[in-house]
């Protein structure tokens, strides 16, 4: 008497594929991918006649609140005031917005800390005939306000306006 501990099988066709379970899956996996992906766009509102400098740089710009300086004025996107220029050059004046503006971008700072992101930032458009100095006093008011990142927006070569 012989055992026969792996019977031999007879196999009657070729294997069959089982597809309804291979859509399934591959169903899941596209609802999956459709669903987790996110689709984030910002835009800047540039003021009319504005001409801003051209980059080399790659990087898109961030949701954030806007800082336009044109003609002499800033603008604050957070509570649509406009400030001459020259309040940002002196000392006085400096302390005097950086009191005014903070109540202003209070809440939104708020936000960024209650969301736990490390950095707030800040768009600045500015034109090109935008004096550096000019610049820098703007932006020094507002990292005193609590903006610790302040992004520069220019234009991508060979985009046009």
């Amino acid at each position: 008497m012989s055992l026969d501990l792996f019977p031999k099988r007879h196999r009657k066709g070729p294997l069959e594929l089982q597809l309804t379970a291979m859509i399934d899956v591959f169903s899941m996996i596209v609802i999956f991918l459709i669903f987790g992906t996110v689709f984030g766009a910002a835009d800047i509102v540039i003021p009319s006649g504005m001409q801003i400098p051209k980059s080399l740089s790659k990087e898109g710009i961030e949701s954030a609140p806007r800082i336009a300086i044109l003609n002499n004025q800033v603008t604050f996107s957070l509570n649509d005031s406009t400030v001459p220029l020259s309040e940002f050059r002196s000392y006085e004046s400096r302390e005097n917005l950086v009191r005014k503006l903070t109540q202003s971008a209070a809440a939104y700072l708020e936000k960024q800390k209650e969301a736990k992101k490390p950095v707030s930032p800040l768009n600045l458009v500015a034109d090109q005939s935008t004096s550096y100095q000019d610049i820098f006093d703007v932006v020094v008011v507002f990292r005193r306000i609590g903006f610790n990142s302040i992004l520069f927006v220019a234009m991508g070569q060979g985009v046009k306006q």
